[in-house]
C-alpha cells in the first residue's frame, strides 16, 4: 500500500490523528499536540490500514446501534404501559383485583420478554464478533477503490 499523507478526526473535538509517510502526529487547530511519532514501513501500513477501515461505512454503522436501543425502549415501555393500567386498575376497581393481578402478570411477563430478547440479540451479536477474521485483502481493495475514486 502506498504511504502519504492520511488524516482521521477524533472523537475529541478539535483533535485530529495524521499519519505523513513513517511519522505519526496528533494535532489540534492546526498545531502539533505532540511530536512526531517515528513508525516503522509495517507499522505504518498497518496504521494507514487501521485509519481507512475507520472512515468505511461498514465500521461505522452508528444507525444500525440506535435502531436496536430505540426497540429496547419500545419494549420496555410497553411493559411500563401496562403496569400503569394495572395500578389504574387497582384505583378504579377496587373490591376487585382480578384485572390489577392480571395487568400485573403481563407486565411481568412483557418485562422478562424484553430483558430476554436483548440477551439474545447480545448473544448473537458477541458469535458475529468471535467468528469474525479481518480480512486484509478486502480492506486493500477497498482502500485502493477509494483512492482511485478521488483521484478521478
Amino acid at each position: 500500500m502506498a504511504g502519504g499523507d492520511t488524516s482521521l478526526r477524533t472523537e475529541i473535538r478539535g483533535f485530529e490523528l495524521r499519519q505523513e509517510d513513517l511519522a505519526l502526529t496528533l494535532s489540534a487547530e492546526g498545531g502539533a499536540v505532540i511530536a512526531q511519532l517515528a513508525l516503522s514501513p509495517a507499522d505504518a501500513e498497518r496504521l494507514a490500514i487501521e485509519m481507512a477501515k475507520a472512515q468505511l461505512w461498514e465500521w461505522n454503522q452508528f444507525e444500525q446501534l440506535k435502531s436496536r436501543a430505540e426497540l429496547r425502549y419500545r419494549r420496555y415501555l410497553g411493559s411500563w404501559l401496562v403496569m400503569c393500567l394495572a395500578a389504574f386498575g387497582v384505583y378504579v376497581g377496587f373490591p376487585d383485583f382480578y384485572l390489577p393481578i392480571l395487568f400485573s402478570l403481563i407486565s411481568l411477563f412483557l418485562w422478562w420478554r424484553a430483558g430476554h430478547e436483548e440477551q439474545r440479540a447480545e448473544r448473537e451479536a458477541q458469535a458475529q464478533r468471535n467468528a469474525f477474521r479481518p480480512e486484509w485483502e478486502y480492506i486493500s481493495q477497498r482502500l485502493e477503490e477509494e483512492s482511485t475514486s478521488v483521484s478521478n
